[in-house]
């Protein structure tokens, strides 16, 4: 398997994990034996899901079982558990009976709120005859300026390059909006390279390295999905807490043209082997998702290989296996309980996109921990 087939492989998989995650758990609820399973499981009992690069923190698990989160028969405390996280039955969440989001969302395109048009844009079903792109450029006409929107019509613009919308005035609409955002600027580099425009291509590289942040848009696209459904009829945060999962692991990613590029153009143009190199630890290192900080590790093996350089290679493979080497048992708890409290579901998002996935999700599986020891803290009923 070829360089670029690997970092393909990688993107496809992490982008999925976290919903993968979050689908796992609800099964896991959803068959559950009520008769023989007791609300909070021994660990050594419950299954280990495989490790991903998706959703990592600095803990594991030390013990053997758990304990119920109730005072004993006398009255007194109970015997302190080490990071004993209360856990709710997914398999109670139900889908919406008849309105459903889909149809919730349909009902945004005439509305006057930016926030509801633009989950319409991103979240109702589409058609031939008016397609994402359609949706997201009619928006972005009533509403310019909205990074959310501009970065992923950039990326839809790589597919359908012939379209009149797709043009230099939705670049600099996009530099307007985000260019202080490597992010953004990695969206712009794909946009020129998809048109084999080189010397922008370069241009925009330069920028994601020398920005002051980059920011990518998964938790975005999380809060905007719940932000707008709610107050909808018979509303139940939980059930579109884990559909908003989805909507935002299913939302298209656009790294495989400048992949194929810092795989390919660096074996003949020393420039872009450098700007290639930079990418990547601009990735690794200010990235907030551990998919970027891979596919960033992944554009530098590319270039240690080139280089020959084996110390940087081995230095990179320690890091790397850093990334993998922490259980997840505890995030998924940890999750789980954001899913029912939808205070400590906002706290993970708001870390998520300011902090990183690692530092979100230690402090997520801290705060689980913390509020579990409170016998008075019910989240799941």
């Amino acid at each position: 398997m070829n360089t670029f087939s690997k970092i393909t492989l990688l993107i496809c998989g992490v982008i999925l994990s976290v919903y993968l995650i979050q689908l796992s758990l609800f099964n896991q609820g959803k068959h559950k034996d009520d008769s023989t399973q007791s609300p909070t499981p021994k660990l050594s009992d419950t299954a280990t899901p495989p490790k991903t690069p998706s959703v990592l923190f600095n803990q594991t698990p030390s013990f053997d079982g758990e304990g119920e989160n109730d005072a004993d028969s006398n009255g007194s405390e109970p015997e302190a558990i080490q990071d004993y996280i209360v856990e709710c039955d997914l398999g109670q969440i139900t889908d919406y009976a008849e309105l459903s989001n889909s149809e919730v969302f349909a009902t945004f395109e005439t509305s006057p709120s930016m926030d509801k048009q633009l989950a319409y844009a991103f979240f109702s079903d589409v058609s031939e005859q008016n397609t994402r792109l359609d949706k997201l450029l009619s928006f972005n006409q009533t509403f310019p300026g909205n990074p959310l929107a501009l970065e992923q019509l950039l990326g839809l613009c790589t597919e359908v390059k012939s379209h009149q919308g797709c043009n230099q005035q939705l670049v600099d609409q996009a530099i307007s909006a985000g260019g202080d955002n490597g992010g953004m600027w990695f969206a712009i580099a794909n946009f020129y390279a998809s048109r084999n425009a080189t010397d922008l291509v370069k241009n925009a590289l330069r920028q994601v390295t020398t920005s002051p942040l980059f920011k990518e848009s998964f938790a975005e696209y999380i809060r905007l999905y719940t932000d707008s459904l709610q107050g909808r009829p018979n509303e139940n945060f939980t059930q579109n807490a884990l559909s908003a999962f989805a909507a935002a692991a299913s939302q298209p990613s656009f790294y495989n043209i400048i992949s194929r590029l810092c795989t390919e153009k660096p074996k003949q143009d020393e420039e872009f082997l450098q700007l290639c190199l930079s990418l990547g630890e601009t990735m690794e290192l200010q990235g907030k998702t551990n998919i970027t900080q891979n596919i960033g590790m992944a554009y530098q093996e590319v270039v240690y290989e080139l280089e020959g350089n084996d110390l940087a290679l081995d230095e990179l493979a320690l890091r790397r296996e850093q990334h993998f080497e922490n259980s997840i048992v505890l995030f998924n708890k940890a999750t789980n309980l954001a899913l029912f409290d939808q205070r400590l579901f906002r706290s993970w998002l708001d870390n998520l996109s300011n902090l990183g996935e690692q530092a979100a999700a230690n402090l997520l599986v801290e705060e689980a921990i913390e509020l579990s020891k409170n016998r008075y803290y019910k989240p799941c009923s």
